[in-house]
């Protein structure tokens, strides 16, 4: 059987609550399609984040790694095309994630196809450009690095998701934290389909960044 690597970060920010912590636990364990799913939560810490998404892409082997990220302030899903070698902390540019890195890797998996599966299922979702500045867009450029170079077959996504609405008061964008279970359930399925994954590993930009000001 296949299996799924599915990751969501602890709350960060002033944020009491992560969903995507909520549904990487909640679907540890589950079967869909043909694939088993293991639940994982990353520490939002550069450098803490890598070391144990690599330890768990050894051990388990994954077919897939979906990770997700809070993206506040969104009304829907995200699915993420690209990763970009730069970072931002508290608001400072720091240095690139990988110095001799490639400028951006691709997403490995069909990012429309999962964006329509995670409508059809009734999470609102899209396409988007990429996964951001801080831990979100580190964590998805070094895990497409290590599998581009350690030339894995694992293919490799991120799915940015908004607010839970249990988790806020406000007038903040939100969505039942079960609708977008079953969003990411769905995309899971459809990504775990032979005909759904793109057929370029680890699609490259081969321009090097240097410090984003």
């Amino acid at each position: 059987m296949k299996t799924v690597l599915l990751t969501g970060f602890e709350p960060f920010g002033g944020h009491a609550k992560n969903p995507t912590q909520a549904i990487a636990n909640s679907m540890h364990g589950m079967t869909i399609g043909s694939a088993t799913v293991i639940g994982m939560t990353l520490p939002v810490v550069f450098g803490e984040d890598t070391p144990r998404m690599f330890d768990a892409i050894a051990r388990f082997q994954p077919e897939l790694v979906l990770s997700m990220g809070l993206s506040a302030g969104s009304e829907c899903a995200h699915v993420e095309m690209f990763a970009m070698n730069h970072r931002n902390g508290d608001g400072n540019s720091l240095p690139p994630i990988l110095p001799d890195g490639p400028a951006a890797y691709f997403a490995t998996i069909d990012v429309d196809r999962i964006a329509r599966a995670m409508a059809n299922a009734g999470m609102p979702a899209q396409r988007h450009g990429y996964a951001g500045s801080y831990l979100c867009n580190h964590i998805y450029y070094q895990t497409l690095h290590h599998v581009t170079t350690k030339s894995l077959a694992t293919r490799v996504g991120f799915i940015h998701l908004p607010h839970a609405s249990d988790d806020v008061s406000d007038q903040t964008p939100s969505l039942p934290l079960a609708v977008m279970r079953e969003g990411i359930r769905s995309a899971i399925e459809e990504a775990v389909a032979s005909d759904s994954y793109v057929s370029v590993v680890g699609g490259v930009v081969n321009d090097r960044l240097g410090p984003v000001s």
